[in-house]
């Protein structure tokens, strides 16, 4: 009991713990008196980071400029279109008042009219910026293709990835996934999204299968990288599923190593197949942090199931910035590296230049 008493005043601290570390707003944070302004200011950048001459961050309700999210968290891969759209209005009200200013939402399938509708009704009801995301996806033992979709030929999928991107105002391509062992269609999609990307410069974010898989993640940036592109550009996701026994870091290393994001998106996210405890996933943020690759984080949480929702009694969209975060402050991770994980880094990885 003594134990578990000392671990949870360490998650919760005290206003004068908060105080020591993190100055006033700290306190008021720890006390619950921060207002939904001051709660987001408390992710804004110091130093912006530059972006290319006419760079812009597609959200469903406009272009912005990167700079108009320097005052909030990004979440670069959550599931927002799978709930109704009262629940994800309700949860994004509270994400809003905790600091989060942009929300993306990924897609594991063509969306149909019902889900555009519902999406773009969430998305013009909130403060919380959406960017949409699409694409097509694959994990066997997980979730298959569209008959359709591996019989298409690749050129006729980026005919269609462009197209849909256009219609329905994509801001990204992504969840694109691959299996344990990568098949020929799964192969054939990952070229597809490269070419896609080459056509609108829509950034790219990945799946790796849940069981830790790393030669998956080097796989689909070896594909993705054949056709030429920055992989400044793409994501190499779920790699906070990597078990220590497969050395993450390593791993984490080479995908920085050739310019491409690692995403950290399984934050708060219980799941069966990788059981990955959060105080590891903090130590993988220190380790990155200690190998100079703070450019190449990136933090998420892959939520949208009902059960998930703070409604339902689940961690919510908000599990990064108000469970997770301060974890990071409590190992010592300091506030202008939370910044530029939280604020820079997604607003770098989701800014292009439309073709």
């Amino acid at each position: 009991m003594e134990s578990c008493m000392i671990h949870h005043s360490r998650l919760h601290p005290s206003r004068r713990d908060a105080l020591r570390a993190f100055g006033t707003a700290g306190a008021a944070l720890a006390s619950g008196q921060l207002s939904a302004e001051a709660r987001q200011q408390q992710f804004s950048t110091v130093d912006t980071p530059s972006f290319p001459s006419g760079a812009v961050i597609r959200t469903l309700t406009g272009d912005v400029a990167p700079t108009t999210l320097s005052t909030g968290a990004t979440l670069f891969h959550e599931h927002v279109g799978r709930s109704d759209v009262e629940l994800a209005l309700e949860e994004l009200r509270q994400c809003a008042f905790n600091g989060l200013g942009c929300i993306v939402d990924a897609a594991t399938g063509r969306r149909t009219l019902e889900q555009r509708e519902a999406l773009n009704r969430i998305a013009s009801q909130t403060d919380v910026r959406i960017v949409a995301a699409g694409s097509y996806f694959q994990d066997i033992g997980f979730a298959l293709y569209p008959v359709r979709v591996a019989e298409m030929s690749e050129d006729a999928l980026v005919d269609e990835l462009v197209a849909d991107a256009a219609a329905q105002r994509w801001g990204a391509f992504g969840e694109i996934a691959s299996s344990l062992e990568m098949r020929p269609d799964e192969r054939k999609v990952h070229r597809a999204v490269a070419r896609a990307h080459r056509q609108t410069g829509l950034p790219i974010f990945t799946h790796t299968p849940h069981e830790s898989c790393p030669s998956c993640a080097i796989d689909q940036l070896d594909i993705i990288d054949e056709i030429g592109i920055d992989p400044a550009h793409v994501v190499i996701g779920h790699m906070a599923t990597l078990k220590p026994e497969h050395d993450p870091l390593a791993t984490h290393r080479r995908i920085a190593e050739r310019g491409a994001f690692i995403g950290l998106d399984t934050v708060g996210h219980e799941m069966t197949r990788s059981d990955i405890p959060a105080t590891a996933k903090v130590r993988m943020v220190q380790d990155l942090l200690d190998a100079g690759l703070e450019d190449h984080i990136l933090l998420s949480s892959d939520q949208g199931n009902l059960r998930q929702f703070n409604r339902y009694y689940g961690h919510g969209w908000a599990t990064v910035l108000m469970q997770f975060v301060p974890k990071l402050r409590y190992a010592g991770v300091p506030e202008t590296m939370i910044n530029k994980i939280l604020v820079d880094n997604p607003r770098r990885f989701l800014a292009f230049v439309p073709r």
